[in-house]
């Protein structure tokens, strides 16, 4: 089973650091589930999303490719046909697939639905579209839905039968911050101002000068929402717990990517590439081999599919560069291998304990040396401080290049969003 949780930044994770940072109120319990799985498997503290924003980490995760691979670097870009998705490779080792989903960017007419025997996404342009799914996308309390699927499907799979693939998408953490009672309230009780979550990324009364209790309170009703959506993961794990044995189950937990909260001068995600918005959670666990623990090397969501596939014994994923890394889980580190970041005209490369980043445009190629500065506010100047970091990125990206113009390439799918689809990304801040 593959968890996917959208803009989760790993800092929010109690297992993380959440409560012991200095960017957000201290002492919140934002994830006790998540924490408590955090003790039953393994923790990849150094976990990259490819960029900042839902699709094209998606296509990273289920492809095992990183973006100048793939190629799915705009709103309207398709998983084109010739690249292979682990569903359908699951599939043809004759796994029983399906995956319930809730975000306008895993519609099926992105690709994500190829090689599943069930695909449902509870988002706008829902399957099939319908008035109702376009309203719960915005009320972004689509969990219950969502896990209610995935645990009915998981009934109707028998105990004796083929071995499945699940995928779960969990939207609820995405902006706009409007968690139900009690978690609206939970981490800032006493707000008496007029700030609130919804609309969170038109409204201009959000904005990097805004008052720090106001700011502090939309902090707290992102905490919120975390701890609401922990919730809702608690009625998954615990059913599944106990219907299957579990040495019989591997689970991957992953964020597409986080969030910022005006700590480099944006809000939301889609803007940059500060740890802020890429780095994420990612837990694994498989407790019939896998022992609880930590795992410090760095590791991108291109990993992720090699990984289940290695820790299942089925033969890897073809075109996927991400690593396998079942050989060095036991040794809770593998050889460094810097992960390649794309926005728009950012590229940068994540290495272990610096961090590159250069505006493809401009030229200028700033150095941050993570362990010193984690929060990114001392750039340097990659140039003359870290020639070889610089050097590192460009052979990485023209490696990914090379290995591109190599690959099958159709051209990606045709045909355009639908106009429900369509309105709900520009709601969201996509497309203009």
């Amino acid at each position: 089973m593959l968890v996917s949780i959208d803009s989760l930044r790993a800092d929010r994770v109690g297992c993380y650091g959440a409560g012991r940072d200095t960017s957000f109120s201290i002492g919140r319990d934002t994830s006790p589930h998540l924490d408590a799985l955090c003790r039953r498997g393994l923790r990849f503290t150094n976990a990259v999303a490819p960029t900042s924003w839902t699709l094209p980490s998606h296509v990273t995760l289920l492809t095992g490719q990183p973006i100048p691979v793939h190629r799915v670097v705009h709103p309207e870009a398709r998983i084109d046909p010739a690249r292979r998705l682990l569903a359908e490779h699951l599939h043809a080792q004759g796994y029983h697939t399906a995956g319930f989903v809730s975000a306008p960017f895993l519609h099926r007419s992105f690709g994500f639905a190829r090689g599943f025997d069930r695909w449902h996404n509870f988002g706008a342009g829902g399957e099939p579209p319908s008035d109702e799914a376009h309203a719960a996308s915005h009320r972004d309390e689509t969990a219950p839905q969502v896990i209610a699927a995935a645990l009915d499907w998981l009934a109707e799979q028998p105990p004796d039968g083929p071995p499945w693939f699940l995928f779960v998408h969990l939207w609820d953490v995405h902006y706009d911050f409007a968690p139900p009672p009690p978690y609206d309230t939970m981490f800032d009780p006493d707000y008496a101002g007029s700030i609130d979550g919804k609309d969170f990324q038109s409204n201009p009364a959000v904005h990097a000068g805004m008052a720090q209790g106001d700011l502090d309170h939309l902090r707290a009703l992102y905490d919120g929402e975390v701890r609401w959506l922990d919730s809702q993961l608690a009625r998954l794990l615990d059913t599944l717990r106990a219907r299957e044995p579990t040495e019989r189950i591997i689970l991957a937990l992953v964020a597409d990517h986080g969030d910022e909260f005006f700590e480099h001068g944006q809000k939301g995600h889609y803007h940059n590439l500060y740890e802020t918005s890429v780095h994420v959670p990612f837990l694994l666990v498989d407790p019939g081999r896998l022992a609880p623990g930590l795992f410090r090397g760095v590791v991108g969501l291109d990993d992720v599919a090699p990984t289940l596939l290695g820790m299942a014994g089925l033969p890897p994923l073809p075109e996927a560069l991400g690593r396998d890394l079942t050989p060095w889980l036991e040794a809770d580190d593998a050889p460094e291998a810097p992960r390649l970041l794309t926005l728009r005209q950012t590229r940068g490369l994540r290495g272990d304990g610096w961090k590159v980043l250069e505006d493809v445009a401009t030229g200028y190629a700033a150095y941050y040396d993570l362990d010193a500065d984690p929060g990114e506010h001392q750039a340097k100047p990659a140039r003359r401080v870290a020639p070889e970091r610089l050097q590192q990125l460009e052979d990485a990206q023209t490696a990914a290049e090379r290995e591109a113009e190599h690959l099958p390439w159709t051209g990606g799918v045709e045909g355009g969003l639908s106009p429900d689809l369509e309105e709900r990304l520009r709601e969201l801040g996509y497309l203009d």
